[in-house]
C-alpha cells in the first residue's frame, strides 16, 4: 500500500497538468470566435462571450454535488479520472465547431463531465493527515496556479502562430496524459458499495444549511469565482483595445494570466505553510479586502504592463484565499461528507463563475473598464461578511 504522499504527489503532478491543458485553450475563446467563427459586430461577441463561458460553469454547478456525492460513496479517484478523461473527449471534439451554437453545446457538456479542482480537492482532503491538510491543499493550489500560468502563455503561442482550433487539441492530448497519471500511479480508494433503504443518490445539504461556517465559506467561493470570471472573458478584447492593433493578442494574453496565476501559484504556498500560525479567518479576511483594493487600479491602466503589475498583486492575495477557505471546510466538516460538501462548493463556485462572465458582459456594454470596478465591489462586500462571521464564531 502506497503512502499518502506518494498518492498525493501523483494527484498534484496531474492536477497541475490538467489545469495547464484547460487554460491552453479557454483563454482564446473570445479569439476563436471573432477570428475563426467570423462574429463582426462587438455587442454579439460580447453576449456570446458571456454565455459561452457561462455554460460550462451552469452545467458544472448542477453535477458537482451528484459527482461529490458518488466520490464519498464509490472512489474519489474515480471522480477525477472521470474528468480528466470527459473533459479530453468533449474539448478535442471543439477542434471541429463551425459555429457558436455548436461551441455552446459542448462547453454544456464539458461541465457536465469535468471539475478536476474538486476532485483533487476531494481525494486531497481525504487522504492528507489532519495536521498536514492546509499544506496539502496549499500546494495543490499551487498547482493549480502553475497550470493556469503555463496554460495561457503556451495557448497563446499556439493560438498566434498555428490556429486557434490546435489549442483545443492540445488541450485534449494533456489532460488525457493527465488521466493515465492518475490511473497508473494513485491508488484506487474503492468504497463498498451502499445497500438497503439508506442509500440516496442526491448528497444531503443538512450539514451545510446547520453549519454557519459552511454557509460563509460557500459565500465567499461564490463571490471569489464571480469577481475572477467577471473580468476574464473580456481580458482579451480589452487587451486588443490597449494594444490598437496588434496581432499578437493571444501572446499578450497569456502574458497577464500568467502573470497573474504564478503570484497566485506564490501566495497559495505560503498561504498554506503560514496561516495556520496567523489564523485561518485573518488570513482569509486579508487576502479577500487586499485582492479588492489592487483590482481597483486595473480599471484605471493605460497599457499591458500596468495591467499585468496590477493583475499580478490582486491575484497574488486572492491566491491566498483559496486553501484557506478549503482548509476551513476540511477541519469544520466530517471526513466521510467531504465529497459532498466539496460538491456542493463546487457547485457554488460554479455558480458563480456561470454569473460572473454575465455581469462581466453587462459591464463591458458600458465600458471594458467597468468589469475591474465591479469585481472589486464583490470582493469588498465578501471581505465585510467574512469578517462579520469571524467576529461571531470566535465570540
Amino acid at each position: 500500500m502506497k503512502s499518502w504522499k506518494s498518492n498525493y504527489i501523483a494527484v498534484l503532478i496531474a492536477e497541475t497538468m490538467a489545469i495547464a491543458g484547460f487554460a491552453l485553450s479557454m483563454p482564446v475563446i473570445p479569439l476563436f470566435l471573432a477570428e475563426d467563427i467570423g462574429i463582426e459586430d462587438p455587442g454579439t461577441l460580447k453576449m456570446w462571450v458571456g454565455l459561452i463561458q457561462s455554460c460550462a460553469a451552469v452545467s458544472l454547478a448542477v453535477f458537482a454535488p451528484i459527482w461529490g456525492r458518488l466520490a464519498d460513496i464509490y472512489s474519489r479517484r474515480m471522480m477525477l479520472l472521470r474528468a480528466m478523461f470527459g473533459g479530453a473527449v468533449v474539448i478535442s471534439l471543439m477542434v471541429f465547431v463551425q459555429n457558436p451554437w455548436q461551441l455552446l453545446i459542448l462547453r454544456t457538456i464539458q461541465g457536465c463531465f469535468t471539475g478536476t479542482v474538486a476532485a483533487a480537492t476531494v481525494l486531497t482532503a481525504g487522504i492528507a493527515p489532519a495536521a498536514q491538510i492546509a499544506l496539502a491543499l496549499g500546494l495543490l493550489q499551487t498547482g493549480v496556479a502553475i497550470g493556469n500560468s503555463i496554460g495561457p502563455l503556451i495557448g497563446g503561442i499556439l493560438s498566434d502562430f498555428l490556429g486557434h482550433r490546435l489549442a483545443f487539441l492540445s488541450t485534449g492530448l494533456v489532460l488525457a496524459g493527465a488521466g493515465v497519471i492518475v490511473l497508473t500511479w494513485v491508488e484506487d480508494d474503492s468504497h463498498p458499495k451502499p445497500g438497503g433503504k439508506g442509500f440516496r443518490f442526491l448528497p444531503e445539504i443538512g450539514p451545510i444549511l446547520h453549519s454557519p461556517v459552511l454557509i460563509s465559506m460557500m459565500i465567499t467561493t461564490f463571490v471569489i469565482q464571480a469577481a475572477n470570471s467577471i473580468a476574464a472573458p473580456m481580458l482579451p478584447l480589452f487587451l486588443r483595445e490597449l494594444a490598437q492593433g496588434s496581432r499578437y493578442i493571444g501572446s499578450a494574453t497569456g502574458i497577464v494570466l500568467g502573470a497573474g496565476a504564478a503570484a497566485t501559484a506564490v501566495a497559495s504556498v505560503a498561504a498554506g505553510k503560514y496561516s495556520a500560525r496567523i489564523g485561518y479567518w485573518r488570513t482569509l479576511i486579508f487576502c479577500l479586502a487586499a485582492g479588492a483594493l489592487f483590482t481597483i487600479p486595473q480599471a484605471l491602466v493605460g497599457n499591458m504592463v500596468q495591467l499585468t503589475i496590477f493583475r499580478a498583486l490582486a491575484s497574488f492575495c486572492l491566491g491566498g484565499a483559496t486553501p484557506v477557505l478549503n482548509a476551513i471546510i476540511a477541519v469544520s466538516a466530517k471526513k466521510n461528507q467531504l465529497g459532498s460538501i466539496y460538491g456542493f462548493n463546487s457547485s457554488v463556485s460554479s455558480a458563480g463563475g456561470a454569473l460572473g462572465p454575465v455581469i462581466g458582459s453587462m459591464a463591458a456594454m458600458i465600458s471594458y473598464r467597468m468589469v475591474f470596478l465591479a469585481a472589486a465591489v464583490l470582493l469588498g462586500l465578501s471581505a465585510l461578511e467574512t469578517a462579520l462571521r469571524a467576529r461571531r464564531h470566535s465570540a
